[in-house]
C-alpha cells in the first residue's frame, strides 16, 4: 500500500511539474494579455465539470462495482459497461445544454469584461466542453482498474496526457495561436480514455449494451445516482473556488485572471501531488475495512492519513513560499512575460498560503464520510460553505479589494467543509462502532 502510494505520488509529481512548466511556457508564449485571460476563463467550466466527474464518479461507483464483482465477476463486467454507456449518454445531453446556455453562463461570470471578451471566451469553451463524455468513460475505466488494485495505469495515462498537451501547445501555438491550448486540452482528455480502457474485458461490452432495457435502468441506476449526486454537489462546491477566484480577479486590470490562475495552479498543484498518493490508495482500502466492519483499524487508518496529509501539505507550502519566488524569476521571465509581470505574480503568494493548506487535506477529510455512505451530510456542509464563502468574499471585496476577497472567500470555503467533515466523521463513527457491540 505504501509503495503504491509513493509511486503514484512520484508520477503525479511529474505531472504537476509538467503542468507548472506548461504554465511558464504558456505565459511566455502569450503573455498576461486578453487572449490568455479569455482561455483561462473559457476553461473554467470544462475544468470544474471534468474535476467533478473524475473526483466523484469513481468514489460512488467503486463500492457498488466491488460488491458485484464479489458476487459474480461476469455480471459485474456487464454492469460496468451498461452503466458507463448510459451515464455517458446522459452527460452528453447535459453537455448540449451547457453549449446552448454557454453565453449566459459566461456573461454572468465575466460580463464585467465586456461582450467581446465573453464572445471570445465562449468560442474557446464550446470545443472543450464536449470532452465531458470521454471524461466519464475514462473515470469508469479508472474505477474498474482500482477495483482490481491496478493503481498505476490511470496515473501514467494522466502523465502522458499532460506531456501531449504541452507538446501540442508548443508546436501549434506559432500556427494557430491560443487555439493550440484548446487542441491540447481536448487531445489529452481523449488520449487518457483510450489508455485506461479495460480492453481485457471488452468481450462483455457488446452483450452488456444489448442488455440495456427499462428494467435494468430502474434497478441499477438509482443506487448509483443516490451515491453520486451528493458527491457531485459537494465537489461542485469545492470547484466553486475557481469560480470565486476568477469572478473577483475579473474585476481587476487585464492580466490578473492569468496571475491568479498561475498562483492557484502552483499552490494547488504542488500540495495536491503530496497527498494524491494517500488519497488514491487510502480510499479503496478504507471502503474494504468499513464493509468488513473493521472499525478500529479504519479509525487508525483515517487518523494516520489525516496526519500524514497535514504534515506533507504544510511542508510543501513552506517550500513554495521560500523557494518558488526564486524559480519564478529564473524560469518565468522572458518572451511576453516581463520582470514586472513576475514581480506582480509573486506579490500574490501570501493570499494563497492558508487556502492551499486546506486544498491539500480537504479530500482526505471527505473520503471517510463517503466510505460510510454519508455523502448527503457532506453535501449540506459544503453548500453552507459556499454561502458563507460568498458572503465573506463580497464583504471583503467592499472593505479590502478583490485579492482579499479571493483569499478570505477561499479560506472560509475550504475550512468550513473540513471542520464539518470532521464533526460528521466523529459522530457517525461513534454510532457505527457502538452498533457493532
Amino acid at each position: 500500500m505504501k509503495k503504491s502510494a509513493l509511486t503514484i505520488t512520484i508520477i503525479n509529481g511529474l505531472v504537476t511539474a509538467i503542468q507548472i512548466v506548461g504554465q511558464i511556457v504558456v505565459a511566455q508564449l502569450f503573455g498576461a494579455k486578453i487572449q490568455l485571460d479569455a482561455f483561462v476563463s473559457a476553461v473554467t467550466i470544462p475544468t470544474i465539470l471534468t474535476t467533478v466527474i473524475a473526483a466523484t464518479l469513481s468514489d460512488a461507483f467503486l463500492p457498488i462495482l466491488k460488491k458485484k464483482q464479489i458476487d459474480n465477476e461476469d455480471n459485474a463486467n456487464k454492469y460496468f459497461f451498461r452503466t458507463a454507456f448510459i451515464i455517458s449518454i446522459v452527460v452528453l445531453v447535459v453537455t448540449f445544454g451547457i453549449d446552448i446556455f454557454s453565453t449566459k453562463l459566461l456573461s454572468a461570470l465575466f460580463g464585467v469584461r465586456g461582450l467581446g471578451f465573453v464572445t471570445m471566451t465562449d468560442q474557446l469553451m464550446k470545443y472543450m466542453v464536449y470532452t465531458l463524455p470521454f471524461t466519464v468513460l475514462g473515470t469508469f475505466s479508472n474505477a474498474y482498474l482500482y477495483s482490481k488494485k491496478q493503481f498505476l495505469l490511470p496515473s501514467i495515462a494522466y502523465l502522458l496526457g499532460s506531456i501531449i498537451n504541452l507538446v501540442l501547445i508548443i508546436i501549434l501555438s506559432p500556427i494557430i495561436g491560443i487555439i493550440s491550448m484548446v487542441v491540447g486540452f481536448v487531445t489529452a482528455v481523449i488520449l487518457q480514455f483510450f489508455l485506461v480502457f479495460p480492453y481485457r474485458i471488452r468481450s462483455s461490452m457488446l452483450t452488456a449494451i444489448k442488455s440495456i432495457n427499462l428494467k435494468s435502468i430502474k434497478s441499477e441506476l438509482p443506487g448509483l445516482f443516490l451515491a453520486w449526486l451528493p458527491l457531485i454537489i459537494s465537489t461542485l462546491v469545492l470547484g466553486f473556488s475557481a469560480v470565486l477566484a476568477r469572478f473577483f480577479s475579473a474585476k481587476l486590470p487585464e492580466g490578473y485572471i492569468v496571475y491568479v490562475n498561475l498562483v492557484t495552479k502552483l499552490f494547488a498543484g504542488l500540495v495536491g501531488i503530496m497527498t494524491i498518493g494517500i488519497q488514491t490508495v487510502f480510499f479503496p482500502h478504507l471502503v474494504e475495512l468499513i464493509h468488513t466492519h473493521n472499525f478500529e483499524r479504519a479509525k487508525l487508518q483515517v487518523n494516520k492519513a489525516k496526519l500524514y496529509g497535514f504534515i506533507l501539505t504544510v511542508g510543501t507550502v513552506l517550500i513554495i513560499v521560500f523557494f518558488a519566488p526564486f524559480f519564478m524569476k529564473l524560469l518565468l521571465t522572458g518572451g511576453k512575460f516581463s520582470t514586472k509581470n513576475v514581480d506582480l505574480l509573486i506579490s500574490l503568494f501570501p493570499y494563497f498560503i492558508i487556502p492551499s493548506i486546506g486544498w491539500g487535506i480537504a479530500q482526505i477529510f471527505f473520503q471517510p464520510i463517503i466510505a460510510i455512505g454519508k455523502q448527503h451530510l457532506l453535501t449540506f456542509v459544503n453548500i453552507g460553505a459556499v454561502c458563507l464563502s460568498w458572503i465573506s468574499a463580497t464583504y471583503a471585496y467592499r472593505q479590502f479589494g478583490a485579492m482579499m476577497a479571493i483569499s478570505i472567500g477561499l479560506i472560509v470555503l475550504v475550512f468550513t467543509g473540513i471542520i464539518g467533515a470532521e464533526i460528521i466523521w466523529r459522530k457517525e463513527f461513534k454510532q457505527q462502532s457502538s452498533s457493532e457491540h
